[in-house]
């Protein structure tokens, strides 16, 4: 396939080598702080990004958890005044 179809950056990128140059994001990791390397956008490591994932599904679970909480204490209050006798 001739260059002509490609922009002139992919084929730059295409010839590059890979892992020559490792630059250390200005983000630190946030499961441990470390400077994230290479490519990583969400954490430094697997283990980190393990972390990271199983922080995230513990938090939604709560936040669930407290909606369904709040809506099964209005549906009560409902009930409640349902029950009660009018004056």
């Amino acid at each position: 396939m001739p260059d002509t179809f490609l922009p002139l950056e992919t084929v730059r990128a295409a010839v590059a080598a890979p892992g020559v140059a490792v630059v250390a994001s200005p983000r630190p990791c946030p499961v441990c702080g470390q400077a994230m390397t290479g490519r990583k956008t969400s954490a430094c490591s697997d283990r980190c990004r393990a972390t990271k994932s199983r922080r995230t599904r513990t938090e939604g679970q709560s936040e669930r958890e407290g909606r369904v909480r709040e809506l099964l204490e209005a549906a009560l209050r409902v009930l409640v005044r349902v029950d009660e006798p009018e004056a």
